[in-house]
């Protein structure tokens, strides 16, 4: 520590740079999934606290041998998992120069460019999706802190005084519609908001998992019956498991017919409004009151970098989130309040994620990520094909984005029991996890087990599709 910081910064730099340089050159031939158990690894991180500390490069060591070899391998163009995309390098060493600012992103006064970048990034996202000038938002750690925010908003704009008085002040159980398809985050709002998790609606789909109209329709009108109060109508824009997208105009009209908050969840799918082939499938959604949108699936930014976008601006998040603590209380005029961002949100220290976001977007430029968008979509319009093409394999979802989801269904397959057949779907995930060269997940559609593939690498390509069908083939065989 007695070294010149300037110093420590430029030998530490060239080091992480090799380390970064050879991590990256191997993606393509490195194993997807380490083989070591939870047990193994427990065994190489039991290790007592140092009494004295150890050098840079020993623990540069420790990081090669140790972290890097176990890792998931998300940026791998053969993980096909979660939206956990490749991050663009950009968007790496813009982490590393937030963290060399340090800047605490959620008062002005200590943030000032933080906050000027992350009100131009955040304009950037509203126009992207439609909304007008008087818009605004927050950026959030992802999807799940970002479907908070906007649930919290539309409980406290049906009801201002439940923000000071709480639910006791409600003139009646506030109700929440979402399809069966929504993300865990949603069940998950309403129980923090002190909704109860049975407030929530889960509509059933139709048969490409899209939320049923009718369905939706039917079960407000019960609740009305009931004498609850319909609070919020949220539409999909890119289902977890599935990837489709909500009719999202005709839920904006029942949302504006039942005085509801209209949310959509577009953490993954807002960024089809980069592409001029795609972007129509979100017709609809600028009718949103607030969209949940993360930048850290399918716009390539390293985590965490989710956020929310409201309609009306910043006036429905003050409301439901403002506070001014005493030592953040100094009379500056009021000029910078409105870039105060812990007041948008429930964040009170906050990192300098908006930094990545505007490298990212400025390094990329709409063009650049709707290349990268309809190529994605195409190698999953690929992929379905090449499975439409296996006598044992049937697809079990449309593909709307880059998602598809599958189901292995050799001879016999349907003399066998349910339990039987998410089995052997497990069995095959499974198998090519161990096999290192891939990585997919499974799902739970209309009850039952299906293989899910997600294109979220930008180094993917068609002779990697090829590759996994070859993989999933030869697995497949394996265990019939």
């Amino acid at each position: 520590m007695t070294d010149d910081l300037a110093e420590q910064h430029e030998r530490l730099g060239h080091a992480v740079t090799a380390i970064v340089t050879e991590y990256v050159a191997g993606l393509d031939t490195r194993r997807v999934v380490s083989e070591a158990t939870p047990h193994e690894l427990e065994k190489i991180f039991d290790e007592p606290f140092p009494e004295q500390g150890m050098t840079a490069e020993e623990i540069f060591k420790r990081f090669t041998t140790d972290v890097i070899t176990h890792a998931m391998q998300v940026p791998s163009p053969r993980y096909y998992g979660q939206f956990n995309p490749t991050p663009l390098p950009i968007g790496v060493w813009a982490d590393a120069l937030a963290s060399s600012l340090n800047q605490n992103a959620g008062a002005w006064r200590n943030g000032p460019t933080s906050a000027m970048i992350e009100a131009r990034v955040l304009r950037w996202l509203c126009e992207l999706i439609g909304y007008g000038p008087e818009s605004f938002g927050t950026l959030a750690s992802g999807g799940t802190e970002a479907n908070l925010i906007a649930l919290k908003c539309a409980r406290d704009r049906l009801h201002q005084a439940v923000v000071n008085e709480g639910l006791r002040a409600a003139p009646a159980d506030f109700t929440i519609y979402a399809s069966e398809q929504c993300h865990f985050s949603i069940e998950r709002s309403v129980d923090i908001l002190g909704l109860g998790r049975r407030s929530l609606r889960k509509i059933e789909t139709d048969g490409a998992f899209h939320i049923r109209i009718e369905a939706l329709r039917k079960q407000i009108s019960v609740d009305r019956e009931a004498g609850c109060t319909p609070c919020c109508i949220i539409g999909l824009a890119g289902a977890t498991s599935t990837g489709v997208i909500d009719p999202l105009e005709e839920l904006a009209r029942i949302a504006l017919e039942n005085n509801c908050w209209y949310h959509v969840d577009a953490a993954y799918g807002g960024t089809l409004a980069f592409s001029e082939k795609h972007r129509s499938k979100l017709q609809g959604i600028a009718a949103a009151d607030s969209i949940t949108f993360d930048p850290h699936k399918w716009m390539f930014v390293p985590f965490a970098c989710g956020a929310v976008l409201v309609r009306e601006g910043g006036r429905a998040l003050r409301h439901a989130f403002d506070i001014t603590p005493e030592y953040l209380n100094e009379d500056r005029g009021g000029v910078d309040i409105e870039f105060d961002f812990f007041r948008y949100g429930q964040m009170g220290t906050r990192r300098f994620n908006s930094l990545k976001l505007w490298m990212a977007m400025k390094f990329m430029g709409r063009a650049g990520y709707a290349e990268v968008i309809e190529r994605q979509i195409a190698l999953t319009e690929y992929l379905a094909g090449r499975i439409d093409q296996l006598g044992d394999f049937r697809r079990v979802s449309p593909v709307e984005t880059a998602v598809c989801c599958f189901k292995f269904q050799p001879p016999g397959f349907a003399g066998i029991d349910g339990v039987a057949q998410d089995r052997l779907q497990q069995r095959l995930q499974q198998e090519i996890e161990r096999s290192g060269e891939a990585w997919i997940t499974t799902t739970v559609l209309r009850g039952r087990r299906a293989l899910r593939v997600n294109i979220n690498s930008f180094l993917t390509e068609r002779r990697h599709i090829d590759d996994l069908i070859e993989l999933v083939t030869r697995k497949s065989k394996a265990l019939v």
